[in-house]
C-alpha cells in the first residue's frame, strides 16, 4: 500500500507510511498513476480521491481543484495551443530581425525587376508574422 496526501498542508506526494488525512492506495494504482504521470498527466486530489489528469480537463482556484465543462477545456486547450504558435512565430520573427539587420547593411535587391529589396522583403515576412500572433491573440 500507498498514501498520498500532504504533511505540510502545501505539498502533496506519495508516502510509504500512513498518517492523518493521507489516502491509502494500491500499489497496482499506483503505478498506473505514475505511467500516467510520465504520459504528461497532473496527479492531484479531487473529491477524496487520488486521480491522473490532463490540465486542459480542470481548473484550480483557491486551492480546490474543479472539472471543466467540455467548452471550457476546449477554450483553454485552444489557449494553450495558441499560446505555443505564438512563441514559434515570435522565433521566427527573431530569426527574420537577424536577416533585416544584414539587409540594413548589405543593401541589395532581392526582385531587381519589381524593385524589392531584402528588406523590404523581410519586413513583408514579418508582417505576416506579427498579423498571425494578432489572429491567435484575438
Amino acid at each position: 500500500m500507498k498514501y498520498y496526501g500532504t504533511k505540510n498542508n502545501r505539498d502533496y506526494g506519495f508516502y510509504e507510511e500512513n498518517f492523518e488525512s493521507a489516502i491509502e492506495i494500491t500499489d497496482e494504482y499506483w503505478s498506473n498513476l505514475l505511467d500516467s504521470q510520465n504520459e504528461g498527466k497532473r496527479i492531484i486530489l479531487f473529491q477524496n480521491s487520488v486521480i491522473a489528469i490532463d490540465e486542459n480537463e480542470y481548473e484550480q482556484t483557491d486551492g480546490v481543484w474543479t472539472k471543466l465543462s467540455d467548452e471550457e477545456s476546449s477554450k483553454k486547450r485552444l489557449k494553450a495551443e495558441n499560446a505555443v504558435k505564438v512563441f514559434e512565430i515570435q522565433s521566427e520573427i527573431d530569426e527574420l530581425d537577424k536577416k533585416r539587420i544584414r539587409a540594413l547593411c548589405e543593401p541589395e535587391l532581392k526582385d531587381s525587376e519589381a524593385g524589392i529589396t531584402w528588406l523590404d522583403y523581410y519586413n513583408s515576412q514579418i508582417l505576416e508574422l506579427r498579423n498571425r500572433i494578432k489572429e491567435l491573440s484575438a
